[in-house]
């Protein structure tokens, strides 16, 4: 048969005479009796047909054509018409609708066991075994037509991208049937015909049909069961997780969604049926690493960097670390550590910073890192980016790690961890294995011009070099650490000296970092003088050290004197040996002398550290009375000036006063979200603004508001700043931020977030209003809606605030039509949340919307568009009649809900009429058809509302 004859018999199938009945019984035979008459065949009709029976017929009728066409077009290049494909794609729905999709659901009431239902339905299950051969036999014919041969046909490409979910569901529901519930007559070629399909088409494709298939109801356990394997399949496939990605954001793939992003990670980190966490980490972590690239959108990086960190608070996290540290730590690492450092930072910038996902990312190769990066900084031609990534990193890493493990990691730098590093010519990177260095001679040979040698030098090429480690302690800001670090330093430095076997090299290594950290770090933001409390205690051991028995020894030679300090003249003789006493010069002075000054270092950053305060300067003050009496000449001094200061910082503490308060734990958290706000990395940023989110969000089962209620109008500025952020980490949390002060606050916060969103635009001030203004505004105003969803049924206590302020905003024809189109959103969001909230108003609102559409309404088609001028005030803009169409829709719809228990104020008649009228004349005449469409729609919902009335 040609392919003219059976288009035109399905058009016998689809289309109706104009004298048919309305009866759909009726329709179904009497299309039924043409078709047969079109192909000439015998009619299987004899009038006691039900209207199940014409249903499943017309659909058996359709597949019949469809395989016949498919068949024609598959064999020869035939020409269809636009009319001939809207006729296929229609017998293809006919076919699902009343053929696949009503035998599965019988089939399904026949299984025994407990499957959701979401409606109440009488269906008969006398002829079940008939049905279920028909539906597999459906299934078979199907799926024959979609599975690859050659060239696919329209018939199986309408399939593939219009009704794979719906041929996927039975498939699966048939296919993986458990034996307790298959016949005997079961085909067993539906299972592996199903897979064949699957793996013939991308994994996005798949993925979002198998995501479909599980929200359809009922879905009884095997079908939920296998669809999941399934899904799991998918994945694992080499584009899974992209497919996923695709599925999940569709078009919007730059446009980042919270819970989307969200429900990737929850897939991903979900490892299948059968298969260990470890392994399915391990086989899956690559995959979700490709999209942390460049070249993937933006929410693709998102969604992976998230699913990574949430992988990393997993028993199975190292399966993950191990692909992420491997290229830092091992040897030859087959992968590109630059290509690591790319992933790793991608990874901190698009994720949550928290202490705790930074940790377990960067600690493990912080000092693989800082060795790279002092190797880097030695190659003058050095990547001058990947030097900025590495300290970006490191300086991420140093902020917000716990002090304990960073005093850790950085001793571990000091010992002499962190590996080799060799950079080719051509910029490539890589780990090496740790050879022996030859001992510079640099300083057995030094230059003719011995004034110009740098102290900051590192001559014997120690490891870390001195200078560029306590610089890089200077960078990450940690007065903490600094100050631990500090101590532990000059006490491993005074047990070196005392170790007879030590490597000198080492104690040396030590005292240039004790000088150092002393040159470098004595203020700012990393002083080693913040915790005075440690370093009082060392001064206090120290000191004690210092017997009556070394006061009498020989002078001894320091090995590591360099001669920097010899007054002019040593060299000529030994003119020291006329001053008496000038010989008594203990092993021990140089420690002593260090720790007296930093003595007085810390008496004079602290002004408030006294005897009454740090009652370890009594015994201090006694320890130095011997040194100020009978020491060096050098020490001397240095103890009297202590016990002076010490004395006079006691007597300026004697008299009474009233004793400061100690700083409150919010005052504490502000401040230190206040610092990380002006860090220019951006995770850091991010974290201070997590803080202050946090400082103004009420605990769990408690209601108790931040201490400090004079910080208030700070954080609230901030948060509309960083509104304006273009992150969009920084902007979600700012939004979160806003609607949990609301929470916390009320009304004052509420109306200062309306007074910014709608203020200023009176008169010329809306005239001369930017597009960086109208940003802010609507960014605003997405805080709001979040505010709207969050008040719920509270909501109405907050009407007054809202709807004037929002509704000056829409009645101002001088407004840039993008924020009047805003305002109405939200009116329409307070109506969808808490219809109550707007009965004051409905009538006004109304009345107000049918004379903007009276006003507004063109018939012409405008070439002008929001996105190309966002500021217009143009308002005859499209968007704007759909707005505010939306709205009233809206308030129809709800009123209509309400109105019998007479909750909501009823319209008069007038209204009615006049809101017919405009209603009716817009969809009939506005050049805009999704204006036409929802104008329709509301007229719907008029006549609705009036059968109600």
């Amino acid at each position: 048969m040609h392919l003219p004859a059976l288009l035109a018999a399905g058009l016998c199938i689809i289309e109706s005479t104009e004298n048919t009945s309305h009866d759909l019984q009726s329709v179904l035979a009497s299309r039924l009796a043409r078709y047969y008459a079109c192909l000439e065949l015998e009619s299987a009709l004899d009038g006691s047909e039900t209207l199940q029976s014409l249903e499943l017929t017309t659909a058996t009728e359709a597949l019949n054509l469809l395989e016949k066409i498919h068949e024609i077009l598959d064999a020869e290049d035939a020409p269809v018409g636009t009319r001939d494909l809207a006729e296929l794609r229609t017998l293809v729905a006919i076919a699902f609708k009343w053929g696949v999709d009503s035998l599965i659901a019988r089939a399904m009431v026949a299984w025994p066991g407990r499957v959701e239902r979401t409606s109440t339905q009488i269906i008969d299950l006398t002829n079940a075994p008939e049905d279920y051969q028909l539906l597999c036999s459906m299934l078979s014919r199907l799926l024959r037509v979609v599975l690859p041969t050659t060239s696919p046909t329209f018939v199986t490409t309408t399939l593939l991208n219009r009704h794979l979910d719906q041929l996927l569901r039975p498939c699966i529901a048939i296919g993986w049937l458990p034996k307790a519930l298959a016949s005997d007559s079961a085909p067993e070629s539906i299972q592996p015909a199903t897979n064949r399909l699957l793996e013939s088409l991308p994994p996005s494709q798949n993925i979002s049909a198998l995501g479909a298939v599980l929200s359809v109801k009922p879905c009884p356990p095997h079908l939920r069961k296998a669809c999941a394997s399934l899904l799991s399949k998918q994945l694992l496939r080499p584009d899974g997780v992209r497919g996923l990605c695709a599925a999940v954001f569709g078009e919007d793939a730059d446009e980042v969604q919270l819970e989307k992003i969200e429900h990737v990670a929850r897939v991903l980190t979900t490892s299948p049926a059968g298969m260990s966490a470890e392994l399915y980490f391990s086989t899956i972590t690559p995959k979700i690493l490709e999209l942390l690239s460049d070249r993937a959108p933006t929410s693709y990086r998102r969604a992976a960097a998230f699913s990574i960190s949430r992988m990393l608070a997993m028993p199975a996290s190292s399966a993950v670390l191990s692909s992420l540290h491997e290229p830092l730590l091992v040897v030859n690492s087959a992968s590109s550590p630059r290509a690591a450092l790319s992933t790793i930072m991608t990874l901190v910038t698009n994720t949550d910073p928290s202490p705790a996902l930074i940790s377990s990312l960067l600690s493990p190769i912080a000092s693989a890192l800082y060795s790279l990066l002092y190797h880097l900084d030695k190659v003058k031609t050095s990547d001058p980016s990947l030097k900025e990534m590495l300290r970006g990193l490191l300086g991420t890493w140093g902020r917000v790690v716990g002090a304990t493990e960073a005093l850790a990691i950085l001793w571990s730098v000091i010992d002499g961890q962190g590996g080799e590093w060799r950079v080719d010519l051509e910029g490539r990177i890589s780990r090496v294995e740790e050879s022996e260095k030859p001992t510079s001679l640099s300083l057995l040979t030094p230059g003719d011009n011995d004034d110009d040698i740098d102290l900051d030098s590192n001559i014997l090429d120690l490891y870390p070099d001195p200078a560029h480690f306590v610089r890089f302690l200077k960078s990450i800001q940690r007065t903490d650490i600094s100050s631990d670090l500090f101590v532990r330093l000059l006490e491993t430095y005074r047990d070196s000296k005392a170790e007879t076997d030590g490597d000198p090299t080492r104690t040396l290594l030590y005292l240039q970092l004790v000088v150092q950290m002393q040159t470098q770090l004595s203020d700012g933001p990393s002083t080693i003088l913040g915790k005075p409390a440690h370093i009082l205690s060392f001064v206090k051991h120290a000191l004690e050290s210092v017997g009556p028995e070394s006061e009498q020894k020989p002078a001894a030679t320091n090995p590591f004197k360099l001669g920097f300090n010899t007054p002019d003249g040593s060299e000529d003789g030994d003119s020291d040996d006329d001053t008496p006493g000038a010989d008594i010069i203990a092993p021990d002075d140089d420690m002593v002398e260090t720790s007296i000054n930093l003595l007085l270092a810390v008496l004079e950053a602290n002004e408030d550290l006294s005897t009454r305060t740090a009652p370890v300067l009594d015994e201090i003050f006694s320890l130095l009375k011997p040194l100020s009496l009978s020491g060096s000449t050098s020490l001397q001094p240095l103890a009297r000036e202590a016990r002076m200061v010490i004395t006079a910082r006691l007597a300026s503490t004697s008299a009474p006063k009233r004793s400061a308060h100690e700083e409150d734990d919010t005052q504490e958290i502000y401040q230190k979200a206040l610092k990380l706000l002006q860090d220019p990395i951006l995770p850091v940023r991010a974290h201070g603004l997590l803080l202050l989110r946090q400082l103004v969000t009420p605990q769990t089962g408690q209601g108790a508001k931040m201490s400090d209620p004079a910080l208030i109008p700070a954080i609230l500025s901030i948060f509309l700043q960083s509104v304006q952020d273009d992150d969009s980490y920084m902007f979600l949390n700012a939004v979160q931020g806003l609607a949990a002060m609301v929470d916390t606050y009320g009304k004052d916060v509420l109306r200062g977030l309306v007074k910014e969103y709608s203020q200023g635009l009176d008169g010329l001030g809306a005239s001369t209003i930017t597009q960086h203004d109208m940003d802010i505004r609507i960014r605003i105003g997405e805080a709001l809606a979040s505010v709207i969803k969050r008040c719920g049924s509270a909501l109405p206590a907050f009407s007054d605030i809202l709807v004037p302020p929002l509704f000056h905003v829409v009645r101002s024809s001088q407004v840039p039509t993008t924020l009047r189109t805003s305002a109405i959103s939200l009116l329409a969001e307070c109506e969808n949340t808490c219809p109550a909230a707007l009965i004051p108003y409905v009538t006004d609102l109304s009345e107000a919307m049918v004379d903007l559409l009276q006003v507004e309404s063109s018939s012409a088609t405008l070439t002008e568009s929001e996105d190309a001028n966002p500021i217009s005030a143009n308002s005859k803009l499209p968007s704007f009649r759909r707005a505010a169409l939306h709205f009233l829709g809206l308030l129809i719809r709800e009123t209509t809900r309400q109105i019998y228990d007479s909750s909501r104020p009823e319209f008069s008649g007038r209204m009615f009429t006049r809101i017919r009228t405009t209603l009716g004349y817009i969809s009939a005449t506005d050049g805009d058809t999704v204006v036409r469409v929802m104008a329709r729609e509301a007229a719907e919902a008029l006549s609705e509302m009036e059968e109600a009335v």
